[in-house]
Order: C-alpha cells, then structure tokens, then sequence
C-alpha cells in the first residue's frame, strides 16, 4: 500500500483545519453558547427559588388566614353564647316581673274581696240590728232611745261574732 504524499499533506491540514476551527467555535461558539446556558440555568434557579419562596409565604398567609378563621369563629361562637345567656337571663327577669305583678294583683284582688266582704258583713249587721230592734221593739212595745238601742245591739253583736 502505497501512500502518496499528497495523501498526508491533505490528513494533516485537514487535522489543522479540524483543530483550528475546533480553537474557533470554542471561542466563539461553545463559550457563548455555555455561558448563555448557565445564566439561562440561574435565571430558571432564581425562578424556581422565588416561587418555593411565594409558595411558602402563600403557606404562612393561609395558615394565618386559618387562624383568623378559627380565632374569629369562637369568638361569634361566645358572642352567640353570651347574648344567649343575656337572652335567658332577660327571659327570666321577664317571669319574675310577671309573677310579681301577677302576685300584686292577686294580693290587690284579695284585699278589695276583704274590703268587700267586710262591707257586706257591716251591711248585714246594720239589716239584723234594724231587724232585732223592729222585733224587739213589737215584742216589747216599747221604745227606748233608738241609739241606745242600736249601741246595745252592736255591742251584742260583736261579742257574739268575736267570740
């Protein structure tokens, strides 16, 4: 196998053609390119880092939301609570006064029954005074002075109902 010069000469400046434009786009090309590539890489990192930041402040806000939340739910919870008891509280002034006032009327419908009835009874022991002297007087046939008589009956009368 023979080889020609020509042969060499042409395998060796296509291997210095190779290096030289290896040398070249190195420098102007895969520098570049890989630089471009790494800032390329930090942006997406800066990127992936603020959103893991938003994602956590999102976290803390919704936690702090939920706490809001529950605070704010006992606290109509124990409003509720409270203006029930106010509630049942009023309601139980609300009877009491009802029963008092119920009980003044009662002890008011008893005094005037009282007062009535002693009237009636006043009533009644005029009628049989004035009965006692009318038949006492047709029994006797006589008249004594007509307040004496009257004192004398009442006196009678009062023993009798006293005793």
């Amino acid at each position: 196998m023979e080889f020609n010069q020509e042969f060499w000469v042409t395998l060796v400046f296509t291997f210095i053609n190779i290096i030289v434009l290896y040398i070249i786009l190195k420098k102007l090309l895969f520098k570049p390119v890989a630089k471009h590539i790494d800032d390329r890489s930090k942006k997406i990192q800066e990127a992936l880092d603020l959103a893991e930041e938003a994602k956590k402040k999102v976290d803390e806000m919704k936690e702090e939301y939920d706490s809001k939340l529950r605070l704010a739910k006992e606290e109509g919870d124990k409003i509720v609570e409270d203006y029930k008891k106010m509630a049942d509280k009023q309601y139980e002034i609300a009877v009491a006064t009802a029963k008092k006032d119920a009980d003044l009327i009662i002890e008011k419908a008893k005094k005037e029954l009282e007062v009535e009835k002693e009237q009636l009874v006043s009533e009644i022991k005029k009628e049989v005074i004035n009965l006692v002297l009318t038949a006492s007087q047709k029994v006797v046939k006589q008249n004594l002075d007509n307040e004496t008589n009257r004192k004398l009956i009442s006196d009678f009368i009062q023993d009798k109902t006293i005793s």
